[in-house]
């Protein structure tokens, strides 16, 4: 062979294997391209975890994060592995006949075990799922690029399913949980950061807080006895008892207390001027349906917290009358109520002032249509405003504020927050104390009289209570009190006019 021929195979050779290497480069990145293409296109898998429904899903190159999607709440993520994978976990359905199934067994370990068990194999199926589709995808790839040979294709697939495969085991091996101490927020969650960190503590407050409610509305009960046996302070003889609750705000503390004072003190009545719920969500709708367990009729007038899917829930319980717009007649008591605006969506927002002041016009309107009203009840303090002096008694909320005024022949009442404030109660530095307000009535000449009204606050750090007993004399002893300072001081000027003649 001349040694012109041996340098032509030689350039040859050389050239056959920069070809192989450049054909290797290609099928390696059309590998790592289909690959992320097929896992964060197809990786998405619905997942019935018992009253639950969710939607995980896996995205490459997008920092190693977690997320947690609550629609209408937000989003909530964190930093919690190494390779760039976002893990995606979303709400997609609520199942509201199985929730109140389950609920009650969430206490049980058996039921807690389950659980993890699914949750564990629902996680294996899914990394199966998503090693599946790196293959394909990695084959997908150089298919697509031109190179349609069994081997290149083969190559390609193992190229996706191993890279893949590395990310998802370095997540798994370098993945910390308590990356969620500091997560990043979006949505309406962005607002409330401090409630992922007091979940778990106030679920685990809930049977202990429940405890000692019930203890110290047995207390409150004693102390009001000793009182009554107390002349000189009077007695309530009421014979229609009224509890007035508001912002709940999801709290089933505050549920179960509102139930004990209903047994304790023997209500006939209550009425709840709104914010039950938080976010308006069925699942905070099914956590206070608590309701239903009262034995008393339950007056709702929704408030800016709660929705229309709240509002649904609420009419779908027997003891639950939702008064949105109207007047009723419960027991001989007259009710007139009007729900807040903002109750109408879930935006939760307090709606501009015009807006209240229609509502307060339309209350005025039902308030005037009928038989006289015995109470007004209202979320938003301004949508009464106007009816000071025109109603015996007001009932408002909103404000977490527990109040009472006597203002123009009318009684006005604020009972605060019989929740607490929910979650948000934890966040304040000064506690915000549970609240209610019973209101005792007399029967005078077929009409309901306001003789007295207990003003409770029960405290949940301190473990104690304050109460305030209010009594309220009938109008003919105003005007009779009334009628004797006006002679007094009639009697005192004449004397005053006369001492100055005779000087």
């Amino acid at each position: 062979m001349s040694l012109l021929s041996k340098e032509f195979i030689s350039i040859n050779t050389v050239k056959g294997d920069y070809m192989q290497r450049k054909d290797y480069l290609k099928i390696g990145i059309a590998a790592v391209i289909g690959m992320i293409i097929f896992v964060s296109l197809f990786s998405n898998v619905l997942v019935p975890l018992s009253a639950l429904e969710l939607e995980l899903n896996l995205s490459l190159f997008q920092g190693g994060y977690t997320q947690l999607t609550l629609p209408p709440f937000g989003m909530v993520r964190a930093q919690t592995h190494l390779p760039p994978l976002t893990f995606q976990v979303a709400l997609n359905n609520i199942n509201l006949d199985t929730l109140s199934e389950v609920i009650p067994r969430f206490a049980q370990d058996d039921f807690i075990d389950q659980l993890q068990n699914q949750i564990r194999s629902f996680l294996y199926n899914f990394f199966l799922r998503v090693l599946a589709l790196g293959f394909l995808g990695g084959a997908a790839g150089v298919y697509l690029l031109g190179i349609r040979k069994i081997k290149p294709v083969m190559l390609g697939g193992s190229i996706g399913l191993i890279l893949i495969g590395i990310f998802i085991l370095m997540a798994i091996l370098s993945f910390n949980t308590m990356a969620f101490n500091n997560p990043e927020f979006e949505g309406a969650l962005s607002a409330a950061p401090w409630m992922v960190g007091l979940v778990e503590e106030s679920i685990l407050k809930v049977n202990t807080l429940g405890e000692q409610m019930e203890v110290m509305a047995l207390s409150v009960y004693n102390v009001f006895e000793k009182i009554e046996r107390i002349e000189p302070l009077g007695t309530a003889d009421g014979e229609l008892k009224v509890l007035h609750v508001s912002d709940i705000h999801n709290n089933p503390v505050g549920v179960k207390f509102t139930n004990q004072v209903i047994n304790t003190f023997n209500v006939d009545i209550v009425i709840d001027t709104g914010d039950i719920t938080d976010f308006g969500t069925p699942l905070e709708a099914e956590l206070i349906a608590g309701v239903a367990e009262f034995d008393v009729p339950y007056v709702f007038v929704p408030g800016n917290h709660d929705s229309p899917e709240v509002i649904n829930r609420m009419k779908q319980i027997d003891n639950v009358i939702v008064l949105e717009e109207g007047k009723i007649n419960i027991l001989g008591l007259v009710i007139a109520g009007i729900a807040d605006p903002s109750s109408r969506s879930v935006e939760m927002a307090v709606l501009d002032q015009w807006v209240l002041d229609d509502y307060a016009q339309r209350l005025e309107a039902v308030v005037e249509e009928g038989e006289p009203t015995d109470i007004v009840a209202v979320h938003h303090p301004r949508i009464s405003e106007g009816l000071t002096g025109a109603v015996p008694v007001i009932l408002n909320g909103h404000t977490h504020s527990l109040r009472f005024r006597e203002e123009q022949d009318s009684v006005v009442f604020n009972a605060g927050t019989t929740g607490a404030a929910g979650i948000r109660g934890f966040q304040t530095r000064q506690e915000v104390p549970y609240s209610v307000v019973l209101l005792h009535y007399s029967w005078e000449e077929g009409e309901a009289r306001l003789v007295a009204a207990d003003i409770i606050k029960v405290f949940q750090l301190h473990s104690g209570f304050s109460l305030e007993r209010v009594l309220f004399s009938p109008q003919e002893v105003k005007e009779e009190v009334k009628e004797e300072v006006e002679e007094e001081v009639e009697e005192e000027v004449e004397e005053e006019v006369e001492e100055q003649l005779e000087e």
